[in-house]
């Protein structure tokens, strides 16, 4: 190995270098241990408090036997993805409560073949919901953001085409849920002037 005077040259390298890293560039990591994973206090103030949530199955009032399985599972699914909900299945240990039923589904031919048969349909899923808070205070959902349409192909295989219909609606019941989340959460924690 060469020598610089007494000193191998392997070594001033590795000073020199670790000496760069350490001190030369003057950054440090502001983050903590596991940052962003905790909800805990900081120093700033206690961490935010938690809603607890019950998402009671809904009433069917459609032709189609599992859409209220659906629609509740995909509530469910949303609003445990939100930080600010726990879900709870006692509605009495629930800060709250969200209940509805589905009304009867609207499909309609949207697109015809030359042969006079439907080659597309739409079906409209439309939800009633309320909210209903500890206190006992009842809130009913818009019902203007619980309905929306989607489109589906026909098949003359019937199973197919109930097949794409059920997938419309498994769309269409996330979709829903996200907007009734999104809602529960302006509910909950409104936004302060000047945010946003």
């Amino acid at each position: 190995m060469k020598r610089f005077g007494q000193v191998p040259l392997f070594f001033v390298l590795v000073s020199a270098l670790s000496l760069l890293l350490g001190v030369g560039c003057g950054y440090r990591s502001t983050l903590g241990p596991g940052e962003g994973a905790s909800a805990a206090p900081t120093a700033q103030g206690p961490a935010k408090q938690r809603t607890k949530l019950a998402v009671i199955a809904l009433r069917n009032d459609s032709p189609e036997p599992r859409l209220d399985r659906i629609l509740s599972d995909a509530m469910r699914r949303e609003m445990s993805t939100r930080s600010g909900f726990d879900l709870v299945d006692d509605p009495r240990d629930a800060d709250l409560v969200l209940r509805g039923r589905i009304r009867p589904l609207e499909v309609r031919s949207k697109s015809f073949s030359t042969f006079v048969a439907a080659l597309e349909y739409s079906v409209t899923l439309e939800i009633d919901l309320e909210v209903v808070r500890a206190t006992g205070d009842t809130i009913r959902l818009d019902r203007a953001m619980l309905s929306d349409t989607e489109l589906y192909l026909a098949s003359a295989d019937i199973e197919v085409t109930r097949s794409n219909r059920l997938e419309a609606l498994r769309r269409l019941s996330d979709l829903l849920a996200s907007r009734v989340a999104d809602s529960l959460e302006l509910m909950e924690r409104p936004i302060a002037e000047g945010e946003g």
